[in-house]
């Protein structure tokens, strides 16, 4: 990642550089050879998986001709590969050991280091974004990814490839949406072979080319498998992708061979129509006859190129068959990316902030050093910043920052993930309620797995920023029902501490809404940073005699200017100043009311407690939890998520496993009351659902009298 220092004369170098990047010439021999040698890998792959010497390959024949739209990118230009674009793989990255060797799962895989299916087509170099097993999956990040470049005028465009099933996918229509609402410099190519694994029945109505005019994309159909007209076709539509807008190219093709080695393809096809296919729609057939009409090669040198490609390829499979498989004692490399930078320490004057001033000197401060930084999401850049006012400081200084979106969470998640992982920083985007998160959730997933996947090859510093909980301002203990209401109150964490790879943040303060927010930006793992409703205008929580609460009041002075207040690491907040009596782990809103409870117990019975409060749920920081228990030797875990299995649940159980002999009376656990869909909207339901100071005081007092 670079310094903050130097993001602006970086991100200069970058334009500069690829608005010098071209296409090179194309040779239509040298493309026809790439088409064979896929078809050759394809074939010898196929017999090695019937040999047992891997236990699963997905093949490419039929779909050969990719290469030739592929050649009339230029190399600057992003790629998104379905898994029958093998000969495009072979085009760009001239590379044919690693098909090869995702095959066998090898060590040496560039793409994904042995840790994904083989054909899941990846490479940072050559700009070709991690393919996920998810059918056009990718294709919210592409939207993301051409965003950026729209954004920054590199000139460079995103090709999207997939399959005629790819069309019927919310994420294929992502992508359609933004593309079309934000015209950006997209290429959606369909790749329609005729067949989902066994299924050969239609995937939309009608005419896919029409419905794509009717929304604002310029569309073309055409025959997908002569490689040489589908370069003089595809370069006047990548100008108009870079100059104009979105296209869709919708090719026919023809499937030669089974779906996967999983399928027996005369199971489920009549062998007339296998034959008919394989001499209509094979693309080797027919790209040679081509180049045969032109003069370029004769029948000799077709079957000289078809003997020399069988030579190379079972060399090089001789090769990988000797090369290391990964070890298992990397199993948990490349999970996190943390920021590499040290905190940066305030040094401004503090003053009294709420969390929403905070957030929004948080923005502020990010985009002031990383001039590309942006936020995307509903309302976002109208006057007030979006429905809570949240970019609204962001919207003055920096009104070109704050961009209003569609009403769609996965388009708003893949623009800021996909620009993300374009720009290697930080781009933010804004959900209103965490309740409407659920259209993102499969790409939330992926984001998440991406570095993995990749074995370290990527990552996706995403930031995703939504109000959580009920609303009303301060905790439940003072200011009474919030008013929240079904799909306006849910705490959300269980959704997203079940991610692996996934950064979950849950501020309690604003001096750490601040600093964390401003630290999320710095990591090159995917962020989701909850937002407490009650939170957002709250001043700092009194006791029962209306004393402000002196360690927790002194988290609402926040500094001004650009501090970090680092992640993975729990504050731990003392009450009192007597015996240590017992801990609380809590986060959120809950840490208030704990605060208030602690408080109220100490001024009855003496002693003190210890407020752990996680600021990271996930992964959450286990060393400041142990120290706290094995000092207090009794805990509670408070959470206002319904009950059942959520993540204050997750938290008390590693508690009760780890650390049970260190405790005296068994580990207590307060959360929402009852498992219930959502809080109620009427005020007698809220409030008797939501855990107040009220219950935790009943037990801190058994802590403090037992």
């Amino acid at each position: 990642m670079p310094d903050q220092q130097n993001v602006t004369t970086g991100g200069q170098q970058m334009k500069e550089a690829v608005a010098t990047e071209q296409a090179s010439a194309f040779d239509p021999v040298d493309c026809f050879k790439q088409m064979i040698l896929a078809r050759t890998i394809n074939d010898i792959l196929k017999t090695r998986k019937t040999q047992g010497k891997f236990d699963f390959y997905i093949g490419c024949a039929g779909h050969e001709a990719i290469a030739g739209v592929i050649a009339a990118l230029r190399p600057d230009d992003w790629l998104t590969q379905y898994y029958r674009d093998l000969a495009g793989w072979l085009w760009r990255t001239r590379d044919p050991y690693a098909p090869i060797r995702g095959a066998y799962a090898r060590e040496t895989d560039p793409m994904t280091s042995g840790r994904n299916l083989s054909e899941q087509f990846s490479s940072r170099r050559f700009h070709i974004l991690p393919y996920f097993a998810e059918i056009a999956a990718l294709a919210p990040f592409c939207a993301g990814v051409a965003f950026a470049f729209k954004r920054e005028q590199t000139g460079q465009l995103v090709s999207f490839h997939c399959g005629d099933g790819g069309v019927a996918t919310n994420d294929f229509n992502v992508l359609y949406r933004a593309a079309t609402v934000h015209q950006l410099p997209v290429i959606m190519v369909v790749e329609e072979n005729g067949w989902a694994i066994t299924f050969g029945g239609k995937q939309w109505g009608g005419s896919v080319v029409e419905w794509a005019r009717g929304g604002g994309a310029h569309a073309v159909e055409m025959d997908g498998t002569d490689a040489v007209a589908l370069y003089e076709a595809t370069l006047p539509l990548a100008e108009h992708a870079r100059t104009k807008g979105p296209v869709l190219l919708h090719l026919k093709m023809g499937l030669l061979d089974p779906h996967s080695s999983s399928t027996d393809i005369y199971a489920y096809r009549d062998r007339a129509e296998i034959n008919k296919t394989k001499e209509a729609r094979d693309p080797i057939t027919n790209t040679g006859r081509r180049l045969l009409q032109m003069g370029l090669l004769t029948e000799a040198e077709i079957e000289r190129m078809k003997k020399e490609a069988r030579a190379q390829v079972t060399q090089i499979d001789e090769q990988v068959q000797g090369e290391p498989l990964p070890s298992g004692d990397r199993l948990l490399e490349h999970v996190y990316s943390w920021p590499k930078e040290p905190t940066v320490e305030p040094t401004g004057a503090p003053k009294t902030m709420t969390m929403l001033d905070a957030i929004n000197d948080a923005l502020v401060e990010i985009a002031r050093r990383d001039p590309g930084f942006f936020v995307y999401g509903q309302d976002v850049g109208g006057p007030r910043g979006g429905v809570f006012g949240a970019t609204q400081s962001l919207v003055k200084e920096f009104p070109e920052r704050a961009i209003s979106s569609p009403l769609n969470e996965q388009l708003i998640f893949g623009i800021a993930a996909g620009a993300s992982m374009a720009d290697g920083r930080a781009r933010c985007g804004e959900i209103q309620f965490v309740d409407y998160h659920q259209s993102m959730a499969q790409t939330a997933r992926l984001a998440a797995a991406i570095e993995y996947q990749s074995f370290g090859d990527w990552n996706c510093p995403v930031l995703m920023r939504m109000k959580s909980g009920s609303g009303g301002g301060g905790p439940v203990s003072g200011s009474g029902a919030g008013g929240g209401g079904m799909g306006h109150s849910h705490a959300g964490e269980h959704w997203f501490t079940d991610i692996p790879g996934m950064i979950t943040l849950c501020p309690s303060t604003p001096y750490d809404a601040k600093g964390l927010l401003i630290e999320a930006s710095r990591t090159e793992s995917p962020v989701i940073f909850l937002e407490r409703g009650r939170l957002y205008r709250s001043v700092a929580p009194r006791d029962a005699q209306g004393n402000v609460i002196g360690p927790v009041a002194d988290l609402w002075q926040v500094p001004g200017g650009y501090y970090t207040v680092p992640m993975r690491q729990a504050r731990r907040i003392r009450i009192g100043s007597g015996f240590l009596t017992g801990a609380i782990v809590t986060w959120g809103i809950m840490m208030l009311e704990a605060a208030i409870a602690a408080a109220n117990v100490v001024a009855q019975h003496g002693g003190s407690f210890d407020i752990v409060d996680l600021r990271t749920l996930m992964p959450f920081d286990q060393e400041t939890i142990s120290a706290a228990l094995r000092e207090a030797n009794r805990v509670v875990v408070v959470t206002e998520e319904p009950d059942y299995a959520n993540y204050g649940r997750y938290v008390h159980s590693w508690i009760v496993q780890h650390h049970f002999e260190d405790m005296d009376m068994p580990a207590a656990f307060i959360c929402g009351k009852g498992n219930v869909p959502s809080v109620p909207y009427d005020g007698p339901e809220e409030m008797a659902f939501y855990p107040t100071s009220k219950d935790i005081e009943a037990v801190l007092i058994n802590f403090a009298t037992a």
